[in-house]
């Protein structure tokens, strides 16, 4: 069953859709964690719906400013906002009787594998978290791209704007992640699929995204798990984010790796997408369900 629901984060109203498998619950649910720009169900469908096929409710909802909720400046991504959305999301699910919400797990994609850490590292109901392909110190992927300084000159200065006149331009998605061709050829051919979808940001938002450091509070998830799945030839996120990440987690913890695979093979038909599921079937199982 999927249903429609509203919820509210620092007074924003907030849109999602809940799904709940068959039987009686309560049942073990998952938060799934959106990427960057993206929509409640783009790329993320078929997961949600993979997981519910085995019993776990699930719960997908648009950031503040984005899709179906509300929220102004419209496409303005700041992360320490998106995890208040997921916190918030949370408290929401302990409310409903179809939830167990003792046993509550995020599952995040890209950013949403970033937001879903930092969540975790901060909020303790969550018992178990999957993240998959994220950034884990955002600033560091950046830098290491030619021209960074500069580029990062002309956010600053977009900031700055933004603060004292209140003023934001946006920037596309395709075009700031222009270093993965394949991943902006996929963007740029299902976002009209998806009327909700808007795949751009404002730009002085890359000014919080740079700031950015899920890292941090890694080591807070432990004695609750922790499962990361980085694709081999992921070129978005620089190939030692995750193995980063990892090092410094408490245990439980895991990390495999897909061999061979790039960042947009993860989402929906792609490659990754079955071992990507296998895994985490296998991970909330031991760590939600056991």
């Amino acid at each position: 069953m999927t249903r429609a629901v509203h919820f509210f984060s620092q007074g924003v109203k907030l849109s999602g859709l809940l799904r709940v498998p068959e039987g009686y619950g309560p049942f073990p649910t998952v938060v799934l964690c959106a990427g960057m720009t993206l929509t409640r169900d783009v790329w993320l469908r078929p997961n949600a719906e993979w997981l519910v096929e085995h019993g776990y409710a699930t719960l997908s909802f648009d950031y503040r400013g984005f899709g179906e909720s509300d929220g102004t400046p419209r496409c303005r991504l700041v992360p320490p906002m998106q995890v208040d959305d997921v916190r918030s999301a949370l408290t929401f699910l302990s409310t409903l009787q179809e939830v167990d919400a003792a046993r509550l797990g995020l599952f995040g994609v890209s950013l949403g594998a970033s937001i879903a850490v930092a969540t975790a590292g901060l909020d303790p109901r969550v018992k178990a978290v999957v993240a998959v392909a994220g950034p884990m110190d955002l600033g560091r992927v950046w830098r290491a791209y030619p021209g960074f300084e500069g580029f990062n000159a002309k956010v600053q200065a977009a900031r700055q704007k933004f603060v004292t006149t209140n003023e934001t331009t946006t920037i596309k998605l395709s075009r700031l992640l222009a270093s993965d061709p394949e991943t902006c050829r996929k963007i740029d051919t299902d976002a009209p699929q998806f009327p909700h979808w808007k795949p751009e940001l404002t730009f002085e938002s890359l000014a919080d995204l740079f700031e950015f450091v899920p890292e941090q509070v890694v080591a807070n998830i432990s004695p609750r798990a922790v499962l990361f799945v980085a694709p081999e030839n992921d070129k978005l996120i620089a190939g030692e984010e995750l193995p980063s990440a990892f090092a410094k987690a408490g245990e439980p913890k895991r990390l495999i790796t897909l061999p061979g695979l790039a960042h947009h093979e993860i989402y929906g038909s792609g490659a990754g997408f079955a071992p990507t599921m296998q895994a985490a079937g296998e991970f909330f199982a031991a760590h939600l369900i056991s």
